[in-house]
């Protein structure tokens, strides 16, 4: 991009991100998730990348690169965005009719449309484990061990780029959202705090003399502890299809990974 050009994006987008409100406060600006809706001239937010569900009907994405938009300029009023139990970004006029919808759908869940580091949108679900599942602490400890790292395999991943969320093939640091964090203690023990109660979720792989592990998530969808001679200690859930995932610290108590990816803006 041109420098000229550089300037000017950055100044428009400095500019929307301080003029249009972003979307309610149920999640963080680059999380939308089904439920969620966008109001005329509400946003999605990153640095140098905005979603914006225009006034004019149109959405548009605003990022470095050729963007994204749907071509819906003018054709209605009043209009929202909501993301469907099929994993569709939809938008709807006034009066509840559809005026554009994304291409590609997907089995019934729960779904997650997040605005990338890249500054693109890519919607992943159905959701496949969340922090408070009903089955027992360490119910899946070392299973599937196929699926996960080992030695010289992305021995250790890339590191998290985003503070409240990680995609596949990154190792965890520390997730946090608000007052929720999600993290690894010395002890090996993967453990879903607030900072206000404590620990609302743990794996239960604290034990004595495990120390120096890791937490990845693959691309099977699996979050994995891991320690340092690669024994396995616990997966979040059996292994899913190969795709891209993404772990979400949502600010309504709830860690969970969406996926496989099934339509992104990058593709569109």
């Amino acid at each position: 991009m041109a420098p000229a050009k550089t300037l000017l994006f950055c100044a428009l987008l400095s500019l929307l991100v301080l003029i249009l409100p972003s979307p309610s406060a149920a999640n963080e600006g680059n999380i939308f998730l089904t439920g969620n809706e966008l109001l005329p001239d509400e946003q999605l937010s990153v640095p140098r990348a905005a979603l914006v569900m225009q006034k004019d009907c149109n959405l548009v994405l605003y990022n470095e690169g050729s963007g994204f938009q749907s071509g819906t300029s003018g054709r209605a009023t009043n209009c929202t965005l909501t993301l469907s139990e099929r994993g569709q970004l939809i938008i709807k006029k006034g009066n509840g009719g559809v005026v554009w919808y994304s291409p590609v759908t997907g089995k019934l869940g729960g779904y997650a449309a997040i605005l990338r580091p890249d500054g693109h949108v890519s919607i992943y679900g159905p959701s496949r484990w969340i922090s408070v599942a009903p089955y027992p602490i360490g119910f899946f400890k070392g299973q599937n061990k196929s699926h996960e790292a080992a030695p010289g395999e992305d021995q250790l991943g890339t590191s998290q780029s985003v503070p409240n969320l990680l995609f596949s093939s990154q190792v965890l640091e520390r997730l946090a959202s608000r007052d929720y964090s999600f993290a690894l203690t010395v002890s090996c023990n993967l453990e879903f705090t607030k900072a206000s109660k404590g620990t609302l979720w743990a794996s239960g792989t604290a034990g004595e003399g495990r120390r120096h592990c890791f937490v990845r998530l693959n691309y099977f969808g699996q979050l994995t502890i891991v320690d340092d001679r690669y024994n396995v200690l616990w997966n979040s859930s059996p292994a899913g299809v190969e795709g891209e995932y993404v772990l979400a610290v949502q600010i309504n108590g709830i860690a969970a990974i969406y996926g496989p990816a099934i339509w992104s803006t990058a593709s569109s």
